[in-house]
């Protein structure tokens, strides 16, 4: 059976020009990729230029109450991208909201023992915050409604010292050894509220207990570059279940040693083997994610399919986002086979051109 072991992180991710590739827990103190030497066709270019090329996300997934969904901010380098996406798990129903932001100098943090990503225009307050000294982690936004949605707020909560949580760092060849990817997991459980209300309607709203996953994204970006990333977050027999299984153009090119997926179980952490994602019938239709191992057989049922484009100057960014729900069988590094039936999850897949 595919095994990929956990290792201790290294100090710094980037050292004298060359990364520290492989798979470790819990993370590195800093998620920081510059100083790759000559990272694109081996040409040495001064410095700013290949590290404008560095793209960062941070996505914090949640499965809370009624509703799935996440909030993201992307940085593009010129302009940030925030938002907040989520479904209502019975009807399908999606609201979502989203915001550009001007440039300017980080809005993706490099440092894992704290941070924020934040967008505060008048229509759009959205904050992740994270603070390891206090064990203490909060996603807050309040959202302003118009003709076709209305507003939201929601705040959730982690103390980050539950049973849940735990950390992991992937450091690939993206996809060489010039050029690196990196990729930060922390799965935890939260505690909040999410409620939407209009002028004459405000939802009744109370505290729950839910699940979350943090992602955070640090790569070297091809002129086009394509991902899709696959979440899923439910219970299984008293069980919490959160996964993350990605592709891409920018993964490794020996994605059996590095790659960025993995499988929690009550905190217990599995690094999954590479998958093949196929969509054969469209995008609204099955989706197919397999791998070559027997770890991983999973058939994904759209409910809610949208769309987004952004162009700014010279760069185009159009992302497909998916809630639904997978059906079949997860094995973990022990043998521990989890069926999923019904299990909520969603697929975002993005295509970026700079």
């Amino acid at each position: 059976m595919y095994k990929r072991l956990f290792s201790e992180p290294p100090k710094n991710i980037v050292e004298h020009g060359k990364a520290h590739f492989g798979t470790f827990s819990p993370v590195s103190s800093r998620i920081d990729i510059k100083g790759m030497h000559a990272p694109y066709a081996g040409i040495p270019v001064p410095a700013f230029i290949s590290n404008f090329r560095i793209k960062s996300r941070v996505s914090f997934g949640f499965n809370l109450g009624d509703y799935i969904g996440y909030t993201e901010f992307i940085d593009f380098k010129i302009f940030g991208l925030s938002e907040v996406t989520f479904w209502n798990k019975e009807t399908g129903k999606r609201n979502s909201y989203h915001s550009i932001m001007p440039a300017r100098r980080r809005f993706v943090p490099i440092k894992t023992t704290q941070g924020l990503c934040a967008c505060y225009q008048r229509k759009r307050k959205i904050r992740l915050f994270w603070e390891d000294s206090h064990d203490f982690f909060k996603c807050e936004f309040r959202l302003k409604g118009d003709d076709v949605r209305p507003s939201a707020k929601g705040k959730m909560i982690s103390m980050r010292n539950d049973s849940l949580h735990t950390d992991m760092l992937f450091v690939n060849p993206a996809p060489t050894s010039s050029r690196v990817a990196a990729c930060w997991l922390s799965s935890m459980k939260i505690r909040g509220t999410l409620h939407t209300f209009n002028k004459d309607y405000v939802q009744e709203h109370k505290v729950e207990e839910g699940i979350a996953l943090l992602c955070m994204n640090r790569s070297y970006f091809k002129f086009h570059t394509n991902t899709i990333i696959c979440t899923g977050l439910g219970q299984v027999r008293g069980k919490d279940i959160l996964f993350s299984i990605s592709v891409g153009n920018i993964g490794a090119a020996d994605d059996d040693k590095y790659n960025n997926n993995a499988l929690i179980i009550d905190g217990n952490s599995t690094a999954l083997p590479p998958v093949v994602i196929t969509h054969p019938f469209g995008v609204s239709q099955n989706w197919i994610i397999q791998d070559t191992e027997g770890m991983i057989d999973l058939t994904f049922t759209p409910v809610s399919v949208s769309t987004r484009t952004v162009n700014v100057i010279l760069m185009r960014s159009h992302a497909t986002n998916i809630y639904g729900t997978f059906e079949g069988i997860l094995l973990s590094k022990d043998g521990e086979k989890i069926v999923l039936k019904n299990f909520p999850g969603f697929i975002n897949r993005n295509r970026v051109r700079v």
